[in-house]
């Protein structure tokens, strides 16, 4: 057990030695030179741009590789050997001397595949490899034995046996999905790789097919990541949750046909979805608050009316549904009238066809999931609280089929403070009821299930430091990972936020700090200016403190008809969308402060007027006016939003996209 916490000690200072990126980022990600060729500043370029931590090499002549890919900031991880250990041959050879003398000081471990071995004798592997690692200890480069199918070495459970034989710290072993699927069959790794967490070094993973594996062809078990039926998002999962490891993991790229670039682009695209970080998504919230009086939810027409009414006059949308894709039963008659005469109809978020569409619009356009708004004061009342856990049961499904993400988000607006704790009664309820499902598409940070809890902070409403530190307490004690909605001037203390400093040490806390901007600004010029004075600063503060950082955008903001039933004057369309230009220029400053993913409002939020699903060009004519732009496409503004996650990915320019 003294070795094995040595060797712990020694792996872990090493790769802390090696990631030079804030640590809320688990898994470094790097690709393997065999799916990237070129000349070494050309490689170190491509990489650097496409967002890999770096290279995993092979052979003797690496110098000029190394001194490439760290000038791009980036790490040669390891470097590829397959050797064949035979009797009266020297294990350490000149070539090997040369090359460990190159890896000095970068902090480069070295990858030994052994095809052959003189009689099958396993003592002089052991032998050999004592030699070499006494070697490499002098240069300070950790060996990690890689088990590769048809050689000698084909196991992953040899390599291990071996590393353990050995009983040196610098000695661990590397897994590759695809040598296992190919040796193994599809049998879960999971188990074998937590017996031998101690002495993993690094992962390998690529997209690949599951089943009858160990007869497949390469072209089958070797694929760009997220292609193949095996799922590979789930297993990167369980390294954090079950296996308990966050190192290094590697791009196997062997043999993939097609254009490098493209398939190094894919394969990132992939990973940025899987490996436990928010990179290159974007996620729009979900109100799923609309109510009718014919939908069975006995909530009247809830977020519809105003002053307790819904017809010309009293409204509290500001834009209306188009409904030309519902079915019959989605659609709900109205008081209001069209232009031709004919009746205006809305939709209820109950309906479990209508939550469908929305998530299928999602999959669609691009957009990788959502955060569903559970509002924690009416979830105290019966009448609420149903109809919201149907809507729950209901995106839970439509994530699930349509291949989104799922996040439960409570907002607390409106809670006192004394009621605080109905927000741990109302989750203890969902869980104990099977109506929250924390696996499947359920959206995860590092491995555990994300909970956002939205509201703290505000100078609206009253402080509630105690009860929110014992919520984030408790949520820390469910497993989940954290994210606090704040408000925009979190991290100054001024403005729409309290001044109370306390505030920041519960955020250090937690996961996730998500600012609030909608309304905060109304120009493109106004969101260009926050790159510097915001973004970038509070970027900055959450990084030093390993923190994720999910800034809020918004397509516009108009809330007229809402404030009229509350007898407040306020403009129609007051901060204006501009074709999609004003959403945009949140896009570009999100890319501007070094973001990789943002956090649309809304999807549906007619109320506000942030809605971006696709709303009536020709709303109802009378009494009501309704934001509309008829010269625009109804679905413009999923498209728009649609193609923020690919300017973040860097896969499209900065320019405001053309749509053909």
């Amino acid at each position: 057990m003294a070795v094995t916490r040595q060797f712990l000690t020694l792996l872990t200072l090493w790769i802390a030695g090696l990631v030079a990126m804030p640590a809320a980022l688990a898994h470094p990600f790097f690709a393997m030179d065999t799916g990237i060729t070129g000349e070494p500043v050309e490689v170190a370029q491509k990489l650097s741009d496409l967002g890999y931590d770096g290279i995993g090499a092979s052979g003797y002549e690496v110098a000029p590789l190394v001194t490439a890919i760290e000038k791009r900031g980036g790490r040669v991880w390891n470097v590829y050997l397959t050797l064949k250990i035979q009797d009266g041959v020297p294990a350490v050879t000149a070539p090997l001397r040369k090359l460990l003398a190159d890896l000095k000081g970068h902090r480069s471990a070295l990858w030994i595949a052994i095809s052959e071995v003189s009689g099958n004798r396993e003592e002089l592997a052991l032998s050999a490899l004592k030699q070499i690692a006494d070697e490499a200890k002098k240069s300070d480069v950790p060996i990690s034995l890689y088990p590769h199918a048809g050689h000698w070495l084909g196991r992953f459970s040899q390599a291990a046996a071996l590393a353990e034989k050995l009983n040196r710290p610098e000695v661990g072993v590397t897994f590759n999905l695809c040598h296992w699927l190919r040796v193994e069959g599809d049998i879960d790794p999971v188990p074998e790789l937590a017996k031998q967490a101690a002495r993993l070094q690094f992962v390998t993973i690529n997209g690949a097919d599951g089943g009858d594996t160990k007869t497949m062809d390469w072209h089958r078990l070797i694929q760009p990541l997220g292609k193949g039926s095996y799922d590979v998002a789930r297993f990167v999962g369980r390294l954090g949750s079950e296996v308990k490891w966050d190192g290094p993991i590697g791009l196997q790229s062997f043999g993939i046909p097609g254009d490098q670039q493209e398939n190094l682009k894919a394969s990132m695209a992939a990973w940025q979805k899987m490996s436990g970080t928010l990179d290159g998504m974007v996620f729009c919230g979900y109100q799923g608050w609309f109510r009718v009086p014919a939908d069975g939810s006995n909530n009247g027409w809830s977020h519809y009316e105003s002053a307790g009414k819904f017809e010309p006059g009293h409204a509290n949308i500001e834009l209306w549904p188009d409904l030309t894709e519902a079915g019959p039963d989605e659609k709900f008659d109205t008081p209001f009238r069209n232009a031709d005469g004919s009746v205006a109809q809305v939709f209820s978020s109950v309906k479990v066809e209508t939550v469908r569409r929305h998530f299928r619009w999602m999959r669609e356009y691009g957009i990788d999931g959502a955060f569903l708004q559970r509002f924690a004061a009416p979830a105290r009342d019966p009448r609420y609280r149903e109809p919201m856990d149907q809507v729950l049961a209901h995106c839970q499904t439509a994530a699930a089929a349509e291949g989104r993400k799922l996040g439960l988000m409570y907002d607390l607006s409106g809670l006192k403070t004394a009621e605080f704790p109905s927000v741990i009664e109302d989750w203890k309820k969902l869980r104990a009821d099977g109506k929250l499902l924390l696996d499947g598409p359920y959206l995860r940070y590092h491995g555990k299930p994300l909970v956002t809890l939205w509201g703290i902070g505000f100078s609206d409403r009253p402080e509630s430091l105690d009860e929110w530190s014992q919520l984030v307490e408790f949520f820390r004690g469910q497993g989940c990972a954290i994210m606090l909605g704040v408000p925009c001037y979190w991290r100054t203390l001024d403005r729409d936020c309290i001044k109370n400093p306390r505030l920041l040490e519960i955020l250090t806390r937690i996961d996730i700090v998500s600012p609030w901007s909608v309304g905060r600004f109304g120009t493109p010029d106004e969101a260009a200016a926050r790159v510097d004075k915001l973004l970038k600063p509070d970027l900055a503060w959450c990084q030093e403190r390993g923190l994720g950082y999910l800034p809020v955008a918004f397509p516009g903001f108009s809330w007229h008809n809402l404030q009229q039933g509350r007898h407040v004057e306020a403009k129609m369309d007051q901060t204006p969308r501009l074709d999609g230009r004003f959403l945009w220029s949140q896009a570009m400053a999100a890319r501007d402060a070094g973001l990789k993913s943002v956090y649309v409002a809304m999807f549906d939020e007619m109320d506000e007027g942030t809605a971006i699903f696709k709303t009536s060009p020709a709303p109802p004519v009378g009494d009501t006016t309704f934001l509309a732009w008829p010269q625009l496409p109804s679905d413009h503004y999923l498209w728009v939003t649609g193609q923020i996650p690919r300017l973040l990915r860097g896969e499209i320019p900065a320019a405001f996209p053309e749509r053909k």
